[in-house]
C-alpha cells in the first residue's frame, strides 16, 4: 500500500514537473527574446540613420508593437528556445543584383559588432553586399568568436581586402564563409587551427593566388575559387585535403596560347567528387598513357570542361574516368559525339558538330544506356540526329534548340525516342508547316516541351490534350493562326506555363482557360485577340504570378480589380497601340489588392479615361516595384513622387507620352535604387531640381525631353556619377552648357540637348569628351568655332551640331577620329573646304554652310551611305572618286557652283536611292546610265543647264521594295530589371535603351509649287522626278506614263514640244503634275481626270489648243485658270475663253475722274518717307553685319530673287515671240 501511495506521489510531481515545463516552453515558444528584438530595431535604427532612409518602407516589418520579432522579414528563430539563429541582412540598401555594386558604395556601414552578440544561438549571419570594407576590423569583428553557435558567416560582394582575414581567425565555430566578390588578393593567410571547423569556403572573384598553409583547413568539403589567379601548380597542394569533395577553378589562368589538360595534377585528389575547370582556354590533351591515370579519381562523378577549346582527343582522355556521370563539354571544339558508357547527364552545346551524324557516331551513342539527360543545342544537327538518339533507352531531357532541323514537324523521327522523355526542347530550328502531335502521344511523361521561335502556321490540334502530363508550353514566336478551341488545351491540366506569345491568334480568349488552376504564367501578347477582354477566363487562375496581355485587338475595357484575388501576382503586363482598348484601375471604387507586384506594364491603354486619366490609386498599396511603365495614357496631374517614395525597390519608371504638368518635385526621400527615369514627352515646366542627384543617386537614364522645362541645366546633374544616357532635348534650357556634362561624367554614352536655346562657345577649348559615343548639340545658339579636343581615347560615334552658329573651318582631326561614323554640321557658318582622313563616314551632311572649293575627294567616302554637300559654295566638277560609293543610299550636292557634265557612272551607283543635283551649272545631256538606277525614287536636276531630250529609258523611278529611311534603333542593354523564375526564358523587362541607329535622313524636294523638307520614314514612300529651268528639248517619252508609283513630275521651264502623253492617265499614285513654261501642243488628254489624287496641274505658257475636256470633273475641278493660262488656243471653263462663241476681251478702262481732295500733304509724306527708309536700311546692314547666320540666309534669299526674276524674263520672252510669231 505504502509502495503504491509513494509511486502515486512520484507520478504526481511528474505529472506537475510536466505541466510546469510545458507553460514554460509554451511561454516561450514563437515568442522572441526581448533583448534581441531591442537589438534588431537598433540595427533597423543605425541604417536609417546612416542612409537617410524612409521609416515606413525599410524593413517594414521591424516595427515594435508587441508581434512576434520571429515573424520578421529576414529573421528566422529556434521554434523550441525563441532565440534568433538566422538574420539575413544581404544588401539592406537594395542595390541592383545586376549591376556592379561597388559603383554605388558612397557610405560605407559602420557594422556595430555589438549589436550581434545579443544573438546568443545565432548560426547564419549573412551580411553580404552591404558595402563592408576593412573599417569592420576596427569594430571588433572577432568578437563574433562570443557566438558559440555561429556556423555560417556570408560576407560576400563588399570590399574587403587581406587586411580584414586575420579577424576571421576567431570565429573556431565557422562551418561555412563565403567571402565571394571581394578585393582579396594574393595568398590567403594562414589562420592557425582557427579555421579547422570549415568545410565550405567561397573565394569567388576575388584575385587570390594561393594558400600560405591550405593543410590546416582538415575538415575542407567544398572549395570554390572562381575566377581568380590561380595556376595549375596550386592543384597539387590540394592533396592536402583529405576531405575535399567539390573543387570550382573555373576562369582562373589565361595564355594566349592555351594550356593543356592538367592530368598529373589532378592525380592526387582521389576524394574529388565534382570538378569545373571551364573557361581556362585549354586547348590540347596529355597522351593516352597519361590520361590513364585519371582512373585514380574512382569517385569523380563530375566535370565541367566548357567555354575552353578542346578538339576530340578530349573525349579519348576523360574516357577513364571510370565513374563519370555528369559531363559538361560546351562551347568547345569537338566535332564527334562522346561515347562514355555510365554518363547520365551531357551537355555538348555549340561544338560545330556536321548536319548529319555518321553511323559510327550513331553507334557510339547506342552504348549511352544510363544518359538522361543531353543538351546539344547551337549546333548544326539536321532532323537525322533525333532518329540516332532513338538508341538512348533511358533519355528523359532533350534539348536540340538552335539546330537546323528545319522542315515539316518531325513526326517520324520523333517516335523513336524514349518513351519516358520528360522535357523536348525544339525551338529557334526553321520549322514549317502545320502542327502534328500524332508522334508525342506516346510519350505520357513528357512535362516540358518549347516549340518557341519557329515558322509553325495553322491552328493548334486538339490532339494535343493527348500530353496529359504537360506542365510547360511554349509556342511563342510562330506564326499560328485560328481562333483557340475549347477543347484541347484547356485538357492540359497539370499546365503552369502556356506561352503563346508573338503568334497570329485571333478571337477571343478561351473560356476553358478558367479550368487550368495550377496555371502560373500565361503570355498571350503579340496576337490578334478581339473581343472584349473579360476576366471571367482567369477567375479561377489563382495561382498566377506571370500574365501578359498586350500587343493585341482588345476592345472596351479592362477591370484590373478582377486580378485582385491573385495572392501570388508578380507581373501584370498590358501593351497595346489599339485606341478602342483601355484598363480601368479604379472601378470598383476602394478594392484593395490582394498581390505585390514586382513589375507593372501597362502602356497605350487610354487608362482611367472616364475617371479623369489620374494614376492608379492601388499602387498606393505596392511597395516592392521594381519596374513601373505607364507610357502613352494620356495621364494628368503632377509629377508623381509618391511613386517614388513608397517603392523603395523601384529601379525603372517610365511615364512618357502622358500629360503630367507643373514642376519636378524630388520625393522626401532618397530612393537609392532607381536608376532607370523617363518623363519624355509631357507638360512638365519649370526647371531641373538643383538636389536631384541626393535623391537619385543612382540614377543611370534621364529623359526629360519633349516637356517646357526651362532655365539653365542645373550643375548638379553633372554630379550623376553613374549616368550613361541623359536626353534634355526639345525642351526650353537656356543658359550655358554646365562642364560638369563632359568631365564629370565617366560612364556617359549618349548626351543629347537638341532643341532648346542653349548658347554659348560649347565647342571651344581643349575639350575632352570622355566616354560620350552620341552626342547631340543640334537646333540651339551655340557659337564659336571648334577647338582642339583630346580625341586620343573618344569613342565618338555621332556627333550632330547642325542648325547652330558655329563658324570657322572644320579641324582635320575630325576626320581622323577612330569611331566617328555619322556628323552632322548643317545649317552653320562654317568655311574653307572640308578635310579629308581615315574617318569611315556613313553618314555626313556639311549643307548649308559656306564650304568652297571642289568637291571633297576623300577615299574614305567608300562606306558612305548618306552625303549631304548641298548648298555651299562648291565648284569644279564630279570628282571620280564618287565612283566608289557603290553603296551610298543619298546624294545632294544641289545648290553649289559645279559645272561640268553629270558623269555616267552614276548609272554604276546600284543602291542609290535619292539624287539630287539641283541648280549648278551642269551641262550636256542627261545620261542614259541613270536608267540602270533600279532602286532609285527621287532625281531632282533642275535648275542647270542640260540640254539634248528626255532619256526614254527614264522611267525606272519607284517606290522601294523595302524601306531605306525608316527609324533604325540601337539597343544599349543596360541589365534585367526582374528575372521571373520559370521554366521558360522569360524576363519581363531587359533594360534597354534604344536609339536612332543613324541620323534621320532630310531631303528638300519640290512638289506642288513649293519646296518641302522631306524627313525620316516620309522617304520611303516620296517618289519624284524634276527636270524643270534646264534647257531639254525634243518630245516627252510616252514611257513616263510607266511611273505608275510617282507622286511629283515637274518638266516645267525647258524647250519641250509635241503633245502631252495620253497614257499620262496611267499615273495613278501623282499628285503634283507640272508641265509649264514649254512648247506642248495640242489637246489637254481627257484621261487625265482619272488622276484622283491629282491636286497640283500646271499646263500654263504652252502652244495647247482645243477644249479643256470636262475638266470640271473630279480633281480638276480643283484648279483654275492660272493651270492653263499663256495657251491662248485653249478654250473651255475655267478658261473665260468660250469655245462655242468668239469674244473680244474685255477692256476695263481706266476711270476718267480722279480724287483731287488729298488727306495729307506731299513734301511732309516724302521726307518721312525716305527719312524711315534710311533708319531701317541702317538697321537691316547691322543686322546683316553682326549675325552670319541672317546675312547667310539674306544671300540666299537674294539668290532666289535672281532666279525668279531670270525666269519670269524669259517667260515674257517667250509670250512676245509668241505674239510675233503670230
Amino acid at each position: 500500500m505504502e509502495c503504491w501511495y509513494v509511486s502515486k506521489m512520484k507520478y504526481s510531481w511528474l505529472m506537475m514537473m510536466m505541466i510546469i515545463g510545458s507553460v514554460m516552453v509554451s511561454g516561450i515558444e514563437g515568442g522572441c527574446i526581448q533583448e534581441e528584438r531591442n537589438a534588431l530595431l537598433q540595427i533597423k535604427t543605425s541604417l536609417i540613420d546612416l542612409y537617410g532612409l524612409d521609416v515606413d518602407h525599410f524593413l517594414p516589418s521591424w516595427v515594435d508593437d508587441g508581434r512576434e520579432c520571429c515573424d520578421w522579414e529576414r529573421v528566422m528563430c529556434n521554434t523550441t528556445t525563441g532565440h534568433v539563429t538566422d538574420l539575413s541582412l544581404r544588401n539592406v540598401m537594395g542595390i541592383p543584383d545586376y549591376q556592379y555594386y561597388d559603383t554605388y558604395c558612397r557610405i560605407n556601414w559602420p557594422l556595430n559588432v555589438s549589436l550581434f552578440l545579443h544573438f546568443k544561438e545565432l548560426t547564419s549571419l549573412n551580411l553580404s553586399m552591404n558595402c563592408l570594407d576593412d573599417g569592420i576590423v576596427n569594430t571588433g569583428l572577432g568578437r563574433l568568436s562570443s557566438l558559440k553557435t555561429l556556423e555560417i558567416l556570408d560576407l560576400s560582394d563588399n570590399r574587403i581586402t587581406n587586411k580584414t582575414l586575420p579577424s576571421l581567425g576567431a570565429l573556431t565555430s565557422l562551418r561555412v564563409l563565403n567571402l565571394n566578390e571581394n578585393n582579396l588578393e594574393g595568398y590567403f593567410p594562414a589562420l592557425g587551427m582557427s579555421l579547422e571547423n570549415l568545410e565550405i569556403l567561397d573565394l569567388t572573384y576575388n584575385g587570390m593566388e594561393g594558400f600560405e598553409q591550405v593543410s590546416l583547413l582538415k575538415k575542407l568539403k567544398v572549395l570554390n575559387l572562381r575566377w581568380n589567379s590561380f595556376y595549375e601548380s596550386f592543384i597539387t597542394s590540394l592533396s592536402a585535403l583529405p576531405t575535399l569533395k567539390s573543387l570550382d577553378l573555373s576562369n582562373n589562368w589565361y595564355h594566349p596560347s592555351g594550356r593543356s589538360f592538367p592530368v598529373e595534377e589532378l592525380l592526387h585528389l582521389t576524394n574529388l567528387e565534382e570538378l569545373d575547370l571551364s573557361w581556362n582556354f585549354y586547348n590540347a590533351t596529355p597522351n593516352i598513357q597519361e590520361c590513364m591515370g585519371l582512373s585514380r579519381l574512382k569517385k569523380l562523378k563530375s566535370i565541367a570542361l566548357g567555354h575552353n577549346d578542346f578538339n576530340k582527343s578530349i573525349i579519348s582522355c576523360i574516357s577513364a574516368l571510370p565513374c563519370l556521370k555528369t559531363l559538361d563539354l560546351s562551347y568547345n571544339q569537338l566535332g564527334e559525339l562522346v561515347h562514355l558508357t555510365n554518363l547520365e547527364e551531357l551537355d555538348l552545346t555549340q561544338n560545330y558538330f556536321n548536319d548529319t551524324p555518321s553511323i559510327q557516331e550513331c553507334m557510339r551513342l547506342s552504348g549511352l544506356k544510363k544518359l538522361k539527360s543531353i543538351t546539344l543545342r547551337n549546333n548544326y544537327f539536321n532532323k537525322s540526329i533525333i532518329s540516332c538518339l532513338g538508341a538512348l533507352p533511358s533519355l528523359k531531357t532533350l534539348d536540340l534548340s538552335s539546330n537546323y532541323l528545319e522542315g515539316s514537324f518531325p513526326i517520324q523521327e520523333l517516335s523513336h525516342l524514349s518513351q519516358d522523355l520528360e522535357v523536348l526542347l525544339l525551338s529557334r530550328n526553321d520549322f514549317n508547316g502545320t502542327l502534328s502531335f500524332k508522334a508525342l502521344a506516346s510519350f505520357h511523361h513528357l512535362e516540358v516541351l518549347d516549340l518557341s521561335a519557329n515558322d509553325f502556321v495553322g491552328s493548334i490540334p486538339s490532339t494535343i490534350q493527348q500530353l496529359s502530363s504537360l506542365r510547360v508550353l511554349s509556342f511563342a514566336g510562330n506564326n499560328l493562326n485560328g481562333s483557340l478551341r475549347d477543347h484541347g488545351l484547356c485538357e492540359l491540366k497539370n499546365l503552369q506555363e502556356l506561352d503563346l506569345s508573338h503568334n497570329m491568334f485571333n478571337g477571343s480568349m478561351p473560356q476553358c482557360f478558367n479550368s487550368l488552376s495550377s496555371l502560373t504564367m500565361l503570355d498571350i501578347s503579340s496576337n490578334r485577340f478581339t473581343g472584349t477582354l473579360i476576366p471571367s477566363p482567369i477567375a479561377n487562375l489563382t495561382s498566377l504570378r506571370y500574365v501578359d496581355f498586350g500587343d493585341n485587338l482588345f476592345e472596351g475595357s479592362f477591370l484590373l480589380s478582377s486580378l485582385s484575388n491573385k495572392t501570388m501576382l508578380e507581373v501584370v503586363r498590358f501593351m497595346s497601340s489599339n485606341s478602342k482598348f483601355e484598363v480601368e484601375t479604379e472601378e470598383p471604387t476602394g478594392w484593395f489588392p490582394m498581390f505585390q507586384l514586382k513589375v507593372l506594364v501597362i502602356s497605350g491603354c487610354s487608362m482611367n479615361r472616364p475617371k479623369g486619366r489620374n494614376i492608379p490609386r492601388f499602387l498606393l498599396h505596392q511597395h516592392e516595384l521594381q519596374e513601373i511603365d505607364l507610357s502613352d495614357n494620356s495621364l494628368m496631374g503632377p509629377f508623381p513622387n509618391w511613386l517614388i517614395e513608397s517603392n523603395t525597390m523601384l529601379e525603372y519608371l517610365i511615364l512618357s507620352k502622358n500629360s503630367f504638368s507643373g514642376p519636378i518635385c524630388m520625393p522626401f526621400y532618397v530612393n537609392a535604387n532607381i536608376s532607370w527615369l523617363d518623363m519624355s514627352g509631357n507638360h512638365l515646366n519649370g526647371t531641373i531640381p538643383d538636389d536631384i542627384q541626393n535623391f537619385l543617386p543612382r540614377i543611370s537614364y534621364l529623359n526629360l525631353s519633349s516637356n517646357s522645362l526651362d532655365g539653365v541645366i542645373s550643375s548638379s546633374i553633372g554630379d550623376m556619377r553613374e549616368l550613361w544616357a541623359l536626353d534634355l532635348s526639345d525642351n526650353k534650357f537656356s543658359g550655358e552648357v554646365p562642364k560638369g556634362l563632359f568631365s564629370n561624367l565617366s560612364h556617359l554614352l549618349i548626351l543629347k540637348l537638341s532643341k532648346n536655346k542653349l548658347q554659348g562657345q560649347v565647342l571651344s577649348g581643349n575639350l575632352s569628351l570622355g566616354s560620350i559615343e552620341w552626342l547631340h548639340l543640334d537646333s540651339n545658339c551655340f557659337t564659336g568655332k571648334i577647338g582642339n579636343w583630346n580625341i586620343s581615347n573618344s569613342d565618338l560615334r555621332r556627333l550632330d551640331i547642325g542648325s547652330n552658329s558655329f563658324r570657322g573651318m572644320i579641324p582635320h582631326w575630325i576626320s581622323n577620329m577612330s569611331y566617328l561614323s555619322e556628323l552632322v554640321v548643317r545649317n552653320n557658318s562654317f568655311e574653307g573646304q572640308f578635310p579629308c582622313g581615315t574617318t569611315s563616314f556613313r553618314f555626313l551632311d556639311i549643307s548649308h554652310n559656306y564650304f568652297s572649293g571642289p568637291l571633297p575627294s576623300c577615299s574614305n567616302f567608300q562606306f558612305m551611305r548618306h552625303l549631304h554637300l548641298g548648298s555651299n559654295r562648291l565648284t569644279g566638277s564630279i570628282p571620280n572618286v564618287f565612283r566608289n560609293l557603290t553603296g551610298i543610299l543619298t546624294l545632294d550636292i544641289g545648290n553649289n557652283l559645279l559645272s561640268g557634265r553629270i558623269p555616267e557612272f552614276h548609272g554604276n551607283l546600284s543602291n542609290l536611292r535619292i539624287l539630287i543635283l539641283r541648280n549648278n551649272n551642269f551641262s550636256g545631256s542627261i545620261p542614259k546610265q541613270l536608267c540602270q538606277l533600279s532602286d532609285v525614287s527621287l532625281i531632282d536636276l533642275s535648275g542647270n543647264s542640260l540640254s539634248g531630250s528626255i532619256p526614254s529609258c527614264l522611267h525606272n523611278i519607284i517606290k522601294p521594295f523595302y524601306p531605306t529611311f525608316a527609324e533604325k534603333m540601337h539597343r544599349f542593354d543596360y541589365g534585367y530589371v526582374y528575372r521571373y523564375e520559370s521554366v521558360l526564358y522569360k524576363d519581363p523587362m531587359l533594360s534597354s535603351l534604344w536609339v536612332d541607329r543613324e541620323v534621320a535622313e532630310e531631303v528638300q524636294f519640290t512638289t506642288k509649287s513649293l519646296s518641302y523638307l522631306y524627313k525620316g520614314q516620309i522617304l520611303d514612300l516620296m517618289v519624284g522626278l524634276d527636270l524643270s529651268c534646264n534647257r531639254l528639248t525634243g518630245e516627252i517619252p510616252e514611257e513616263l506614263g510607266l511611273l505608275t508609283q510617282i507622286h511629283a513630275l515637274n518638266l516645267s521651264h525647258n524647250q519641250l514640244y509635241g503633245p502631252i502623253p495620253v497614257n499620262f492617265s496611267n499615273l495613278a499614285n501623282i499628285e503634283s503634275l507640272d508641265l509649264s513654261s514649254n512648247h506642248l501642243s495640242g489637246e489637254v488628254p481627257s484621261g487625265l481626270i482619272q488622276l484622283h489624287y491629282l491636286s497640283t496641274f500646271n499646263v500654263s505658257y504652252n502652244n495647247l489648243s482645243g477644249k479643256l475636256p470636262d475638266m470640271m470633273k473630279a480633281q480638276f475641278s480643283t484648279f483654275t485658270k492660272e493651270s492653263y493660262e499663256g495657251n491662248p488656243l485653249l478654250c473651255g471653263p475655267p478658261l473665260e475663253k468660250n469655245c462655242t462663241a468668239t469674244s473680244s476681251p474685255q477692256v476695263t478702262s481706266p476711270s476718267s475722274k480722279e480724287e483731287d481732295d488729298k488727306w495729307y500733304d506731299d513734301i511732309d509724306f516724302l521726307a518721312s518717307f525716305f527719312g524711315t527708309w534710311v533708319v531701317f536700311m541702317l538697321g537691316f546692314a547691322g543686322v546683316l553685319y553682326v549675325n552670319p547666320y541672317w546675312r547667310r540666309r539674306w544671300l540666299e534669299f537674294v539668290e532666289e530673287c535672281m532666279y525668279t526674276c531670270y525666269y519670269f524674263l524669259e517667260d515674257s520672252v517667250r509670250k512676245v515671240s509668241r505674239v510675233f510669231r503670230k
